[in-house]
């Protein structure tokens, strides 16, 4: 009985964990086209430093290629716009508490081999003195895919909270959550059925 109680509140602590994360992703005034047929795409990339906008961008030309044609180092027939933005948060398990806050801005876009833009970040912390800190990422990836026109093709907004998921355990970092954004949001893609 007692390991049954036990099973019962491990699955009521976690069912919840799964579910705070959002994708919203939506058509634009093409209707029901594959996206496919506008490239090869131009893939561009804001976030608030220089180093990871080159991370997401490599991330963004792995996954993204693996169904879209991707101008690199040529002009493109359409454009994959991504923005992405994490923060770290952290929770202390121990006899005494630390916080850590910071804020990152920035502005223009990497295309690979140009960044337009600056970037600044601000921010606070506290040193652990006894016990362990558990962290993990908050972050927003928005993609919007447009045509040569710069028409909307599809729009994906995913809202990664992972100190309410159980991959929040192993990704503590902008880039492994950027990681894991990008391949969610392709997998939305292709449930979508615009690649």
């Amino acid at each position: 009985m007692r390991r049954q109680l036990t099973f019962a509140l491990a699955l009521s602590v976690l069912a919840p964990l799964a579910a705070c994360s959002s994708m919203q992703s939506a058509l634009g005034n093409s209707g029901g086209v594959r996206i496919n047929e506008f490239g090869p795409y131009v893939i561009q990339v804001r976030t608030p430093s220089t180093t990871l906008s080159s991370a997401v961008y490599e991330f963004a030309v792995q996954q993204f290629g693996k169904s879209l044609d991707i101008a690199e180092r040529e002009p493109g027939k359409g454009v994959i716009e991504v923005t992405f933005s994490s923060e770290g948060a952290s929770s202390f398990v121990g006899s005494s508490t630390t916080t850590s806050t910071g804020q990152a801005y920035g502005s223009g876009w990497y295309t690979g081999n140009t960044y337009y833009g600056s970037a600044s970040f601000t921010g606070t912390a506290n040193t652990v003195s006894t016990g362990s800190v558990f962290t993990w990422q908050n972050s927003t990836l928005l993609v919007v895919v447009r045509d040569k026109t710069g028409r909307r093709l599809y729009t994906a907004d995913y809202d990664y909270k992972g100190g309410w998921e159980l991959s929040g355990w192993v990704v503590n970092t902008p880039e492994e959550a950027a990681r894991l954004c990008l391949e969610r949001v392709r997998k939305q893609m292709l449930k979508d059925g615009v690649i």
